[in-house]
């Protein structure tokens, strides 16, 4: 952290990258980080190669992001949320020093300075000591822009990794104005009518395996054009595809244009218990023990059935362990 703190103090101008596929954890982690450190004087630029998704539109500073890679000149590149520097998308520039602040597992610690704490429940957390441990004052913009990152990692504070530091945080950042109405209404409660139609035929599409232990469905890009949706209203998909009743793993395949297939995997903590991350680290991806992803280059029926192999198999061997523990 002091290391961290350090660069951040020496830097004039600061550059902060979200990833690819943006979520509302690392769109709140730049905005919050960044408006916070234009209070200290610094000049603050956001980047992401994909626009933010419409849903996450409404914080304040989301209009500021350029898909344009950092300029070469900035003091101090800073990413948010991701585990690797290929999560950026567009090469970053190799003069400024480099700051990685992130909560995956998978994390291979890229950057010059690095804070990682595989037990953060969100980077938005994770931002929000930094913010503090810098002496910044919270304003409403700023504990939104938390707030939001904190509620969605956490399946609103329903899934294993919420803790104590990530309740208590929330509190916080109500206590400094933080809306939680406007991140209710535009995340949980504003669905678009094109990204429905998409989710529907997804849910035509599910299959069930080995006793409803394995689900999984699929979409392609003639589904997105047939519902005239967007590749960002796949946002949250599979966590409904997760809901089903006796799941321990849930897949979602999404085919990409340019032959490669986006995987997003959810497990539950109920015995048996299977890593996404290890699932999906099989196949060039990572992230969480509990929600994993990943880029695979292949047509959707091979790259589909190779995963299923795997998730098939991680089922069966969890099963095996739960029946005969190591003593």
């Amino acid at each position: 952290m002091n290391e961290a703190l350090d660069e951040l103090r020496r830097a004039k101008r600061i550059a902060i990258v979200s990833h690819r596929d943006p979520d509302p954890d690392t769109i709140g982690s730049a905005i919050a980080l960044g408006l916070g450190l234009e209070s200290m004087g610094k000049t603050v630029s956001l980047h992401c190669a994909d626009s933010v998704p419409e849903p996450y539109r409404f914080l304040v500073g989301a209009e500021r992001f350029v898909t344009t890679p950092p300029p070469a000149d900035v003091d101090l590149v800073v990413t948010v949320d991701f585990g690797s520097i290929d999560r950026a998308k567009f090469a970053l520039p190799s003069g400024p020093r480099t700051l990685n602040i992130d909560h995956h597992a998978s994390n291979d610690h890229f950057a010059q300075a690095n804070i990682v704490d595989v037990t953060s429940a969100a980077t938005c957390e994770l931002v929000s000591r930094v913010i503090d441990a810098l002496g910044i004052h919270w304003t409403v913009a700023m504990a939104t822009a938390a707030l939001v990152g904190i509620m969605t990692d956490t399946g609103s504070f329903q899934f294993p990794s919420t803790d104590r530091r990530a309740l208590e945080r929330a509190g916080l950042l109500r206590d400094a104005g933080a809306d939680l109405q406007a991140i209710t209404y535009n995340i949980y409660r504003n669905k678009k009518y094109e990204s429905l139609k998409l989710w529907g035929t997804a849910f035509a599409r599910l299959h069930r395996e080995m006793d409803g232990r394995l689900v999984w469905t699929e979409i392609a890009p003639d589904d997105f054009r047939s519902a005239g949706a967007l590749d960002e209203d796949v946002s949250g998909l599979v966590e409904q595809v997760a809901r089903s009743s006796g799941m321990r793993v849930a897949l979602l395949f999404n085919e990409q244009p340019g032959g490669t297939v986006k995987i997003s995997c959810r497990t539950s903590a109920w015995a048996p218990a299977v890593d996404a991350a290890a699932l999906m680290a099989r196949h060039g991806g990572g992230g969480h023990i509990r929600a994993a992803g990943a880029l695979v280059r292949g047509t959707l029926p091979h790259v589909r059935d190779a995963v299923l192999v795997d998730a098939r198999a991680a089922l069966r061997a969890a099963t095996e362990a739960d029946a005969h523990p190591v003593a």
